[in-house]
């Protein structure tokens, strides 16, 4: 968490020559990031964001066995042998691309609070992201995210906040994540707390709570406690996996990024990959 302040900066300082975004690094042009409105990096500015989504094939059989021995012997070993299968794919044309256009507006940013907010053009699916000197605030709403038609459909909306500064070892007795789903049809709510435990372990404690809007309440209320099983086995599979993952995902950051990390130099590598990660020619320049 650090590196985020120095990262916005980074964000603040990218140029933009005829619209288009310059690579920090490189000075190249990438054209899936424009400033179509206003002025970078003052609030009102809007952006266009696109993205290129490739739908690879599935691995054959050989190719999945290869994956799964690379992947027990080196983790960056199988990534990286995944994206030569990816490459081939897109070279001999067997890979179908689907492009994604995300409006982008900046609502505030100063010393004290930074928000901006996105929609995505094929879903309609829109987000509100706010850092500020209290919990980041996410805001996501999906349109008939549980189905277009019948009892399910309607706006699902999900708000996160999340307090870093309450993780270990600044404890401060609060869940340090509170998540809250609302659909037309009922609200339920989600709490996740961290402390520490014996060295090197953290302890979870979660809770979870849902409730019916109108006549489902009671239908609701009625199916819960036999819901609340599922979804705990569910979660404890979950964290069981997570320190794993996370080991993974760790081994990655140290292979790519410095250790330890200056919080400086680290939000200018990561900004120059997220730019990198922006086509440079999109269907709209080509």
């Amino acid at each position: 968490m650090a590196a985020l302040p120095p990262l916005i900066a980074q964000w603040r300082s990218l140029t933009f020559t005829d619209g288009v975004v310059r690579h920090p690094v490189t000075e190249k042009p990438h054209d899936g990031l424009r400033v179509v409105d206003g002025l970078h990096p003052y609030p009102g500015a809007a952006y266009r964001l696109m993205l290129r989504e490739d739908d690879v094939p599935e691995p054959t059989p050989e190719e999945a066995l290869v994956a799964a021995r690379l992947e027990d012997a080196d983790t960056l070993a199988a990534a990286e042998w995944e994206r030569g299968r990816v490459a081939v794919a897109r070279a001999t044309g067997r890979v179908a691309t689907t492009w994604h256009t995300y409006a982008i507006t900046l609502e505030a940013d100063d010393r004290d609070r930074t928000c901006f907010t996105v929609h995505h053009d094929l879903t309609g699916t829109r987000a509100r992201v706010e850092f500020s000197s209290g919990p980041i605030d996410v805001l996501l709403q999906v349109p008939d995210w549980l189905g277009s038609h019948g009892l399910l459909s309607g706006m699902v909306s999900a708000r996160v906040q999340i307090d870093t500064s309450g993780l270990p070892p600044y404890e401060a007795g609060e869940p340090q994540l509170v998540a809250t789903v609302t659909h037309p049809r009922g609200r339920a709510v989600a709490e996740l707390g961290m402390a520490r435990a014996e060295p090197g372990r953290w302890s979870v404690t979660t809770s979870a709570a849902a409730r019916g809007v109108g006549w489902l309440r009671p239908l609701v209320g009625l199916v819960a406690p036999f819901l609340r099983r599922p979804v705990q086995r569910g979660l404890d599979d979950f964290l069981v996996v997570l320190p794993e993952r996370l080991d993974a995902l760790n081994q990655e950051i140290a292979a790519r990024y410095p250790a330890p990390p200056d919080p400086h130099t680290l939000a200018a590598q990561v900004m120059a990959d997220l730019i990198s990660s922006v086509p440079a020619v999109t269907p709209r320049s080509a």
